[in-house]
């Protein structure tokens, strides 16, 4: 099950924000394992999340020399050389809840440009390669310029899209990337009830069904969490929290998100599971 979290204004709209919040939620309610990663390179990536500042420090593995690196690097080198199996995987990702939840990191050993290229060029088979690994890839796709986007976006079984309350914003992504609405699910992160342009309204205006469409509103504590990589610790702290805790509505919105993307997303392999039954008679 390949997932897709993309946003049109992607620093605005906390994807990888929502998306690490949601990995080690999601692992917590359902039994699925995942597995998550990033097709860009960047400073406030998931592996400061989940490990901190000194996780490009800590990824090389042994046996490694630089030209490869560890992490994403060193795995797409491995699959342009024609050894790729499954069992490539675990050397070249981190356990981050071990059993259930890991990410493929970055060495940020190459350019960005470099690893935009040799990352499109083996983007099939790495899909099909994660898609063999685990029940569940979390993609962090970026938003735009990116070579390896568009394919992940058609890839994906499911697309969460990331919305901000912004009307340019807004416009922009239902005039621009309606195509994407099909298979989508909306995430409107950095939520604040003091805007006009609420989840009702986003519904209303651009005919989404509102079930489709969840928020997880700004929390500084989160956030804090999230630069000292301990948002594994932040969420699981506070997962059974109750409502005198001051984290409970963020851990409620981030539960219903987990509810929304892992139920839709079910669906949505179920209706092509029966297309390819029918396809085969």
């Amino acid at each position: 099950m390949k997932i897709a979290f993309w946003s049109n204004a992607h620093e605005k709209c906390g994807v990888t924000a929502n998306l690490a919040a949601i990995s080690v939620a999601s692992v917590i309610r359902y039994p699925y394992t995942i597995i998550t990663l990033e097709n860009r390179l960047c400073h406030n990536n998931l592996g400061r999340a989940y490990l901190g500042t000194s996780c490009v420090n800590t990824i090389h593995e042994v046996g490694s020399n630089y030209y490869d690196g560890g992490g994403m690097e060193g795995l797409l080198r491995r699959i342009y050389r024609g050894d790729f199996h499954t069992n490539i995987i675990p050397s070249y990702r981190r356990e981050i809840i071990p059993g259930h939840l890991s990410y493929i990191p970055q060495s940020r050993i190459i350019h960005s440009e470099i690893f935009d290229y040799e990352f499109n060029h083996e983007i099939n088979t790495l899909l099909q390669l994660l898609e063999e690994y685990s029940d569940i890839s979390f993609i962090d796709t970026a938003c735009r310029s990116n070579l390896s986007s568009k394919t992940i976006l058609e890839e994906a079984d499911l697309i969460v899209v990331n919305l901000c309350q912004n009307s340019t914003l807004l416009e922009d992504f239902f005039l621009n990337y309606s195509s994407l609405i099909s298979k989508a699910v909306f995430l409107i992160g950095n939520y604040s009830n003091h805007f006009v342009i609420n989840s009702r309204r986003i519904s209303n205006t651009y005919d989404i069904p509102i079930e489709n469409i969840t928020v997880i509103p700004f929390s500084d504590m989160y956030r804090n969490a999230f630069l000292n990589g301990s948002i594994v610790e932040f969420i699981s702290s506070n997962y059974v929290c109750d409502k005198n805790n001051p984290n409970y509505l963020f851990i409620q919105s981030v539960k219903k998100a987990v509810y929304m993307i892992i139920n839709r997303a079910e669906q949505m392999i179920n209706i092509k599971g029966k297309e390819l039954s029918q396809c085969t008679r």
